[in-house]
């Protein structure tokens, strides 16, 4: 028996002739990235169970995005997903109209800001992560004298931080204690990540 080519690379991968022909087949409709898809009840009840509190911040726990440190969510439906900064998606939950772009974009170009400093908060309250957009980020780190040009430094320090706040308290760690333990965030600049 002669196999063609597309059956030879699928059998690479010790798929069954059924499973092979079903990924083979170009009508399979794929998954397609939707920066306006909006978070539903499941969604926002699987955000939370990531979410460790603090009486000073709210600690993501899922995913851990490098080199920036920030946490990220993807979630998906009807053959569509969108992924995003975890402090994004707070603040979607809190300001739904987020979601909507308008003709200019704005909803779309407004970016999470962490007044906390801590890359992990999800944490929506003035404090914490607010709405701004990159010019007034970009004033707030000057103002703190963090602006350090159009690349941030020290960012695989902040992911090795990140991912260890995380393991930490993926395993019971007090969240009361993380700035004690890991020391407080490297103040860098927000990088826009949706």
């Amino acid at each position: 028996m002669r196999r063609t080519m597309n059956e030879l690379q699928w059998s690479l991968f010790d798929l069954d002739d059924n499973k092979a022909a079903h990924l083979a087949d170009p009508s399979v409709r794929k998954v397609r990235g939707d920066r306006t898809l909006v978070p539903d009840a499941a969604t926002e009840e699987r955000f939370w169970s990531h979410v460790v509190r603090s009486r000073r911040c709210y600690f993501w726990t899922g995913a851990v995005s490098s080199p920036d440190g920030y946490g990220r969510i993807t979630f998906r439906r009807n053959n569509r997903q969108r992924a995003m900064s975890a402090h994004r998606f707070a603040l979607l939950l809190k300001y739904p109209e987020l979601s909507a772009a308008g003709d200019d974009n704005s909803a779309l170009e407004s970016i999470g800001e962490h007044h906390c400093n801590e890359p992990l908060c999800v944490r929506v309250d003035p404090e914490h992560v607010q709405i701004g957009t990159q010019a007034t980020n970009l004033a707030y780190a000057v103002m703190l004298g963090r602006h350090r040009g159009p690349i941030p430094t020290a960012l695989q320090s902040r992911v090795s931080r990140s991912l260890a706040i995380r393991d930490y308290l993926t395993r019971g760690g007090d969240p009361e204690r993380t700035s004690e333990l890991f020391g407080a965030a490297e103040p860098l600049d927000q990088l826009h990540l949706f």
